[in-house]
């Protein structure tokens, strides 16, 4: 269907531009078509990935969100956790700059902010990263099999817990 509105406005701006040839040179007529065209082959790989990416959207959700599988967990919480962790690795590389250059560009001289800023990196590190490895990451992965079961007890509770 887009295919088809894209052709059309193709072909009206064709015949604009053939109507109105005092205007345009042959040469820049023909650049501007081979420029419509690259949009339209752009335009074609754009549909072909959210074809793909709404395919596979049940999928994703499927495998990745709603499971009930305890090892698919852990490894959300694990991903999760290296997410968080890269957000506090930029604020500590924050409170390095200021600590190696005092005044820096983020702070601007601010003490307030540089409270603020190493209260969210050690908020951010303990709560968002420490503690969704130890007890989301390793103990959805391991307690199962330490037990000596094939699953935890409640795995839908397990899973909305995440």
């Amino acid at each position: 269907m887009q295919l088809k509105l894209f052709h059309q406005l193709f072909i009206l701006i064709n015949r604009y531009l053939t109507k109105n040839y005092k205007l345009f040179s042959v040469e820049n007529k023909l650049k501007f078509l081979s420029n419509l065209l690259k949009v339209q082959k752009s335009f074609r790989e754009l549909l072909a990935i959210l074809a793909f990416l709404n395919n596979n959207r049940k999928v994703f959700l499927k495998r990745y969100v709603y499971t009930i599988n305890h090892k698919q967990i852990a490894i959300n919480y694990l991903y999760f956790s290296m997410f968080t962790g890269l957000s506090g690795a930029g604020l500590a590389t924050f409170i390095r700059l200021e600590l190696a250059v005092p005044g820096s560009l983020f702070f601007k001289g601010d003490s307030l902010r540089y409270l603020q800023v190493i209260t969210a990196h050690g908020l951010i590190m303990v709560f968002f990263v420490v503690v969704p490895i130890l007890f989301g990451a390793f103990a959805n992965f391991l307690i199962p099999y330490h037990v000596g079961s094939k699953d935890v007890a409640f795995p839908r509770l397990n899973s909305i817990g995440f």
